[in-house]
């Protein structure tokens, strides 16, 4: 039983909504609202997640 390490060799092509939040520097509120203005993210389960690639986008778009 311990603690599950991520297979070697696989990228991971999201971020959490915290990782998403360091990755754009902006805090929880600040994401919220760029989610309201259009910034793309999807639900896996009961999570929240954005794809590197809408994120990289959005910030050369905006």
């Amino acid at each position: 039983m311990g603690s599950r390490k991520p297979e070697k060799g696989i990228e991971r092509i999201f971020y959490t909504f915290s990782e998403a939040q360091e990755f754009l520097g902006v805090s929880h509120q600040t994401l919220y609202s760029l989610m309201k203005k259009g910034l793309p993210s999807h639900k896996i389960g009961k999570k929240r997640v954005f794809l590197k690639e809408d994120l990289t986008k959005w910030i050369k778009e905006h």
